[in-house]
């Protein structure tokens, strides 16, 4: 067998191992909910995960009671593996049992974990958002988008830290409004408080807010219900960039703090502050280049005019003289 031959073996022997295993991901993700269903349903009598229970307790039963009827039932329809039905069973108790753990703590931890919950949902609805915001722009072709690395755009859509978290928080009794009804009865209301990342720049809150969340609210079909603020605070004053965060997205407090270089700082959108002073610094250098330019090419015209001048001066006199000289002679040879 060739080398060559090798190679082209490797390389589809790797492709069909990828294949497998993005077959066996849908697979898992296309069984999962008919998993837990089945659990609930058909073989709740025959074993029943204990949340209150730690994994360790109770995998034994798990493995011997639980999976060989479930592999049984699950096989039929999907091909999946006694490792990945035990996967799904042990990240559907864990959820559960964080869960359990949490209504033992309280009302109170039970109100901030509901409010946790409903914080991520709200990250994750918005990075979708902007994804489709900029990739409506992308394939419009917009001027200020098209700027920007796309390496980066992915890397800040992708990430909830380049995000500002949108918390659900009940209105001051300063923000509450009088409903109407009678002067000692107040409705206090919920409102959204955006809370702003410390660390980052001025440029990445341009992208974000002047160039992409316009797109979001023209894309948007249902507008939002709830108030929104925006503070000017940290929620996590302790938060710190993601890694690898391009330099130019951290402010430059962000920058010492981090021992990151402040200078040659990449600027993508020309329509920031700083880059409007540097156009018209250079716009003024280009006017003073332009008027010497403009000055040196009218001394170089009346340059060129005066030399004309004196050479047709000078074509005139040496034609003046040779008709002297052709007058002379004829006036010889009359004589």
């Amino acid at each position: 067998m060739t080398s060559d031959q090798e190679s082209i073996n490797s390389s589809s022997s790797s492709s069909s191992s990828s294949d497998n295993t993005k077959n066996s991901y849908n697979t898992i993700k296309a069984s999962i909910k008919e998993v837990y269903l089945w659990m609930d349903s058909e073989l709740i009598d025959i074993f029943k995960i204990d949340d209150k229970l730690t994994w360790v307790e109770q995998k034994e039963d798990i493995i011997t009671k639980l999976l060989p009827p479930l592999y049984k039932l699950v096989n039929k329809k999907y091909s999946v593996t006694n490792s990945d039905l035990l996967k799904m069973l042990y990240g559907r108790w864990r959820s559960r049992h964080r869960i359990n753990n949490i209504g033992m703590q309280g009302k109170e931890r039970v109100e901030q974990n509901k409010r946790r919950a409903k914080k991520n949902s709200k990250m994750q609805e918005k990075k979708k958002r902007r994804t489709r915001a900029v990739n409506y722009l992308l394939q419009g072709k917009d001027k200020y988008i098209q700027r920007y690395p796309e390496k980066d755009l992915v890397q800040i859509l992708k990430d909830s830290a380049y995000h500002s978290e949108e918390w659900e928080e009940t209105d001051s009794d300063a923000d509450v409004e009088d409903n109407g009804s009678e002067p000692t009865i107040q409705t206090k209301s919920t409102s959204i408080v955006i809370y702003e990342r410390w660390w980052r720049s001025p440029a990445l809150h341009n992208l974000l807010h002047k160039r992409i969340d316009p797109t979001v609210n023209f894309l948007r079909k249902k507008q939002p219900n709830l108030k929104r603020k925006s503070v000017q605070v940290d929620k996590n004053p302790a938060s710190v960039p993601p890694i690898g965060a391009p330099s130019w997205c951290l402010n430059e407090d962000a920058l010492k703090k981090f021992n990151r270089r402040t200078d040659n700082i990449p600027i993508y959108d020309y329509d920031t502050e700083d880059h409007d002073n540097d156009s018209e610094n250079n716009t003024t250098g280009d006017d003073e280049s332009r008027e010497s330019r403009e000055n040196r090419k009218r001394k170089t015209n009346d340059n060129e005019d005066r030399d004309n001048r004196k050479r047709k001066r000078s074509s005139r006199k040496k034609s003046s003289k040779q008709k002297r000289r052709k007058k002379s002679k004829r006036s010889k040879y009359i004589k």
